[in-house]
């Protein structure tokens, strides 16, 4: 058998293990990717993330409803104040009145 031919034989060879090691590295992989439920838990995580989107958005739709609120109590906080000023007033008149 000459060199050549034998070098040709053994790439052959070689070639062939090459080719049979990476589909069963390929289907292993499948195997792996099966067995691990990758994809039903991908489909779980994104339904979570979908409803925690929305409660998100739900939160900050109470704070700025909460923010309007705020804003409401702080305006009549200010008009009980100026009330009360002129309820002094009022009452100092009335001693005046009276005496």
């Amino acid at each position: 058998m000459s060199s050549m031919q034998w070098n040709q034989e053994t790439k052959t060879k070689l070639n062939e293990k090459v080719t049979t090691n990476i589909l069963d590295m390929a289907s292993l992989a499948r195997q792996l990717v099966r067995s691990s439920r990758s994809n039903e838990l991908l489909a779980q995580a994104a339904k979570n993330f979908s409803c925690q989107e929305q409660i998100i958005q739900n939160s900050a739709n109470s704070l700025t409803k909460m923010q309007n609120i705020t804003t409401q109590l702080e305006f009549q906080e200010s008009a009980v104040e100026r009330s009360m000023s002129t309820i002094d007033d009022i009452q100092d008149q009335l001693k005046t009145i009276q005496r």
